[in-house]
């Protein structure tokens, strides 16, 4: 009798840590989605990178500032060290490489600092040996980068042409990141944020893309005439898009309606070929991270 309840004390107990861990959140024909630990125990969570059995996440949870965290997803997270000025939001891994989304000190002419890619190395939770990529100008804005499985590319997002845009790295023979193409140059006005590749022929990212009525126009007089310099459209939310690599072109993107909600949708990074995690804004108002299951 004892061994019995032994056992059925056990299994509730499993099944309680289960629950808490990936707690049936919402289901639709194509997906279901569940809470995780970090959903569950706090709020204004960052795009994740799948790290060790866990993920490495940025988080406004407790702080006026980002903090860089990892979690395990089975009990606390741990803090990561690394120097608050440089720490803004998306961060992505290869092996013991770490690369940070940062402010530089270069100010815009709207007052707002440039973004560059911070690259690291992460030993014990501490961030080492931490350094700009030379790639980036200081005149431009670089942002959420992610490395494809086997470490030779990267993609950024980028403002070089006056466009965000999803700019390809290539790292060559001496380890270091070259320019290689762009893939996707977004429509004026509009974000990209938080790309992530499914394989080498996938990239998935999120975007408030939206064919909405022009708001307001803006010019500047060219020898008495009026030049049209920018036209600003109504903005809809953030979705989730991917972009496919077909006969070694990549094709304008997607819109992945299964992923998507009247919500903003801020990011999905995949841990298999049918399951990750999704950044959404869709539970408690409040950018967080939830598991998902895709069905077949």
């Amino acid at each position: 009798m004892k061994v019995t309840f032994s056992i059925l004390f056990l299994l509730l107990i499993g099944f309680c840590v289960s629950a808490q861990e990936s707690g049936l959140i919402e289901e639709t024909e194509s997906i279901k989605l569940h809470e995780t630990l970090v959903s569950v125990n706090s709020i204004n969570n960052i795009f994740p990178s799948i790290y060790n059995n866990g993920f490495i996440y940025s988080s406004v949870n407790t702080s006026n500032t980002y903090q860089l965290l990892y979690s395990d997803l089975k009990s606390e997270p741990k803090k990561i060290r690394l120097n608050k000025k440089f720490q803004f939001g998306a961060v992505n891994t290869f092996k013991n490489e770490i690369y940070v989304t940062g402010t530089t000190n270069y100010v815009d002419l709207h007052s707002a600092s440039n973004l560059a890619i911070y690259k690291g190395i992460i030993e014990d939770f501490k961030v080492k040996k931490f350094k700009i990529l030379p790639i980036c100008k200081k005149e431009y804005t670089y942002a959420d980068s992610v490395i494809s499985k086997d470490g030779n590319t990267m993609v950024v997002v980028t403002n070089e042409n006056g466009y965000y845009h999803l700019l390809e790295l290539v790292r060559n023979e001496n380890n270091e990141w070259e320019r290689g193409d762009i893939i996707y140059i977004s429509h004026p006005n509009f974000k990209i944020l938080n790309p992530t590749f499914y394989n080498k022929n996938t990239i998935y990212f999120s975007s408030n893309i939206y064919n909405g009525k022009v708001e307001s126009y803006e010019y500047k007089k060219v020898n008495e005439n009026l030049i049209l310099t920018e036209e600003k459209r109504e903005e809809g939310v953030f979705n989730i898009y991917k972009t496919l690599k077909i006969n070694g072109k990549w094709q304008l993107p997607i819109k992945v309606e299964m992923f998507n909600s009247e919500f903003d949708e801020l990011g999905v990074i995949f841990k298999t070929e049918t399951s990750g995690y999704l950044t959404t804004y869709r539970f408690n108002n409040t950018d967080n991270i939830y598991y998902f299951e895709l069905k077949e």
